[in-house]
């Protein structure tokens, strides 16, 4: 062995500048290998960039003991070898381009790491840097704090105002030398999502073709929103401002796949009013309060302020003076949709009403829930709705139930008349003559036994008729115009033109 060079002091920050300046060149495929000899073996780390040129490092490590065995052997540039080779073992796993080796002593007078600088100096640049500084964690300060050497984009769609085509394009957040802790901020819309909710998907560009880095997604309520964006480090982006988002599993090719060629049209302002039958056993209760409440938590999200809701229940007629009548009750007329969901919650814990004797126990106050409907509707006025002649505002009647209602008088049914007298043919009428009136039901029994059914349910499902059991909310949605169907969906951000 030849005389020992002096040996430096350690310079944490002099290492820290040269791993900057050396991850910072990197290119393509090149490769930047680090050597620390260490108290208790060789230490490689080899730094490249991945498909977005982001640095990203791999790590391996050799016991002085494994590399001395070869030494014990009669060949004595054994030694030397497996030294060496923990280099050319890290350059024939990147077959790029070595850029440079930095060799590093971590450790003070160990004859063994000594020796095995004083070889890897002889094959690569002898300057040694010396530090007292786990390396494993300089490296990855200068991986974390290396500007980025691509742009990231947001992915959004850009509607054409005249045709309503819409355009996949970027919306840059970082340009190419940011570095970590940027904030930015950026203000998109959002319209119903698909089955995800609105993904915003950060891409890097390879020429003209987009490498997706990260996407995650959320269930947004229809809006504008501004989001800032951070950049934690290369390779992660951190979004704020958006409420419940998560990772999204879906790769580049299934995400653009969703996206259809069309802006659908904007959903606008409605008036859903939910009608529920809450005679009859507790569970049937239960489950048709709970499954109107599913409907109107869905349109919730999906029309935030632009749905009003307007819930009714009703139950069966009592034909005998000593119990009482119990009309048709209103719990909210044209509220919000928290409102409403806060009714049908009075009503979970209630429960059925009108039950046996001396109740009827095979229709209910069906006809007098539509003489309600009509008579509010009535004393509300179509400026309400802001409906004309030429483009109305929908109004949904979803009535939720099972029990044919009572006819206005005697007939072959059997079923006792309306002490009321109401008929439940002119009141349907009256509702299907006024413009922008849809109608959809939630029935007990499958649809395929509709025919056999007291006609009211045909009628009522004119537009869609569910199950109670099996009940599509987002299906049922859609057939009523009340949310865009699937293929409609939007799956990114939509951005205006003029941004």
């Amino acid at each position: 062995m030849t005389e020992d060079p002096p040996v430096s002091e350690p310079d944490n920050d002099l290492l820290r500048k040269a791993l900057a300046r050396a991850v910072a060149l990197l290119t393509g495929t090149d490769c930047l290998i680090v050597v620390e000899a260490a108290a208790d073996g060789i230490a490689t780390f080899a730094v490249h960039q991945d498909e977005h040129g982001t640095p990203r490092a791999r790590h391996w490590f050799n016991s002085w003991a494994d590399l001395t065995t070869a030494s014990a052997q009669e060949d004595p540039t054994a030694g030397r070898d497996a030294v060496l080779q923990t280099v050319t073992a890290v350059s024939q796993a990147h077959p790029g381009d070595t850029t440079e080796v930095i060799l590093v002593r971590s450790v003070a007078g160990n004859p063994a790491a000594e020796q095995a600088l004083e070889w890897l100096c002889q094959d690569h640049p002898p300057d040694v840097y010396s530090t007292d500084a786990p390396v494993a964690g300089l490296v990855k300060e200068a991986i974390r704090d290396d500007p980025l050497t691509r742009s990231y984009d947001l992915v959004v769609l850009r509607p054409d105002p005249a045709t309503g085509r819409l355009d996949l394009a970027g919306r840059q957040l970082f340009p190419v030398g940011t570095r970590p802790g940027t904030l930015t901020d950026v203000t998109v819309r959002c319209e119903p999502g698909d089955e995800y909710g609105t993904a915003f998907a950060v891409v890097t560009w390879q020429g003209r073709e987009p490498r997706l880095l990260s996407v995650a997604s959320a269930r947004l309520v229809p809006g504008t929103y501004t989001v800032t964006a951070e950049l934690v480090r290369a390779g992660k982006v951190r979004f704020t401002g958006l409420p419940g988002l998560v990772e999204d599993p879906r790769g580049w090719d299934e995400l653009i796949a969703s996206v259809p060629s069309l802006l659908p049209p904007a959903t606008r302002a409605a008036h859903l009013i939910c009608g529920v039958e809450i005679c009859g056993p507790d569970e049937k209760v239960i489950e048709r309060l709970g499954r109107a409440h599913q409907v109107i938590a869905f349109l919730a999200a999906e029309l935030g302020d632009r749905l009003r809701v307007s819930l009714l229940a009703y139950g069966a007629h009592s034909f005998d003076q000593s119990a009482p009548e119990h009309p048709v009750e209103v719990t909210a007329w044209r509220a919000t949709p928290e409102h409403a969901l806060a009714g049908l919650r009075l009503l979970e814990e209630r429960g059925a009403i009108t039950r046996g004797f001396p109740y009827h126990p095979h229709a209910a106050q069906l006809e007098d829930m539509l003489a309600t409907v009509v008579r509010r509707l009535l004393r509300d006025g179509s400026a309400v709705d802001g409906l004309d002649q030429h483009r109305p505002a929908p109004t949904v009647l979803l009535t939720v139930g099972d029990r044919p209602p009572h006819p206005a008088r005697a007939d072959r049914s059997g079923v006792l008349p309306c002490p009321h007298r109401h008929d439940w043919r002119t009141m349907f009428q009256h509702l299907g003559s006024r413009p922008g009136t849809v109608f959809g039901a939630i029935w007990d029994q499958s649809p395929d036994r509709a025919r056999t059914a007291h006609l009211i349910w045909r009628y009522l499902g004119t537009s869609a008729l569910a199950h109670l059991d099996a009940l599509d909310v987002r299906e049922l949605t859609a057939d009523l115009g009340l949310a865009a169907p699937v293929v409609g969906r939007i799956p990114f951000p939509l951005i205006d033109d003029t941004e």
